[in-house]
């Protein structure tokens, strides 16, 4: 277990000018339409304190001789901001793929990108036979421009993709959007000239199904049998409708818009789920009621000493992350728990 979540104590491997030299072109010289837009702003959100951390991971991360595990460990990069900047590493390369196929005319379905394996899957679409007569082409094409960039060549495969059909639509269905829709606003103007706030955006549902209704309004609210009211005349003319209206701490939703819109959660979340040695099999949040709860399940039952060990690893990893990271800077004193489960839905921290 150790192996797999600690760093080793001594790496015997050397930075120098020509490495940082050729890091330096390899970003300058990348594309501005191939950036992404966490790649634009590395140094800025980052600052020049970890600028020589991201540039040894960058330069390792672009060898082909060299695994991100290995890179991550030469960077001492704290594990969310080591994968941040691989999420970043893939989009760029991203990227470029997105250029070859443009410029080509390719057309496919889905593309896949593994930085740690540096492999890339493709699927294209057209006939079989279309298909089996264009992979080297691809596979060379995109191969060239990746060298090209300085991202190295990539083990790419070429699949046969699917269309995805679109969800057929009827005259009925299309009525029954066009008055949710129609409802919504009048809905939406209703509250405001009552001068209600909603905590959540208002939801309107009209369908085979069901007519229903939600509100979400501060708790400090206490106009809901008015609300009702003004609801049972605004649907009178779509039917008999479901209301749904709750009462919210509004302290916890400025938290979770703090944490939601900065994408602090889907960070955590997919950070979790990249590292294999986490062994994780379910991810769950809430804010309401506060303290934010996440919820983290693993493969491993609550008595195994390994879950211990991973359990501890998790809560260090994001509370490191919250700590010490940029982007989290104003969730820093927001109360959150963090509990892993093991597979037998047992606590294995928190105790």
């Amino acid at each position: 277990m150790r192996d797999k979540l600690e760093y080793p104590k001594s790496l015997h491997m050397r930075f120098e000018d020509r490495h940082k030299q050729k890091v330096l072109e390899s970003i300058k010289n990348l594309p501005v339409e191939n950036r992404s837009k966490g790649s634009k702003i590395i140094l800025k959100r980052w600052g020049y304190s970890t600028f020589a951390a991201i540039v040894i991971f960058l330069m390792l991360i672009g060898s082909t001789h060299v695994s991100l595990a290995m890179a991550k460990v030469t960077a001492k990069i704290p594990y969310f901001s080591y994968f941040i900047k691989q999420k970043e590493y893939r989009e760029a390369i991203h990227g470029v793929i997105f250029k070859v196929i443009n410029e080509n005319n390719y057309e496919f379905s889905n593309l896949d990108v593994s930085v740690p394996d540096r492999e890339i899957k493709i699927w294209l679409l057209g006939p079989n036979e279309d298909v089996r007569s264009m992979k080297a082409e691809v596979i060379e094409t995109i191969n060239s421009e990746l060298v090209a960039q300085n991202f190295g060549k990539y083990d790419i495969e070429v699949k046969k993709g699917k269309v995805r059909k679109p969800m057929e639509s009827t005259p009925e269905i299309d009525e029954y959007i066009r008055q949710s829709f129609e409802l919504e606003e009048k809905l939406i103007d209703m509250l405001e000239k009552n001068n209600y706030h909603p905590a959540f955006p208002v939801q309107v549902r009209i369908n085979s199904k069901e007519k229903f209704i939600y509100v979400a309004l501060p708790k400090t609210e206490k106009r809901v049998a008015e609300l009702k009211e003004q609801l049972n005349l605004l649907t009178k003319d779509y039917g008999k409708f479901k209301y749904k209206i709750t009462s919210i701490d509004m302290a916890a939703r400025e938290q979770e818009l703090r944490w939601v819109q900065n994408g602090i959660i889907d960070i955590i979340f997919d950070g979790l789920l990249e590292n294999k040695a986490f062994k994780i099999e379910g991810l769950s949040y809430s804010f309401h009621p506060l303290p934010l709860q996440i919820g983290v399940r693993i493969a491993l039952k609550s008595t195994d000493p390994e879950a211990k060990e991973i359990a501890e690893t998790i809560e260090k990893d994001i509370a490191e992350f919250i700590q010490t990271h940029e982007m989290t800077a104003n969730v820093r004193n927001d109360p959150y728990e963090v509990t892993v489960y093991g597979k037998d839905e047992k606590k294995i921290n928190n105790e």
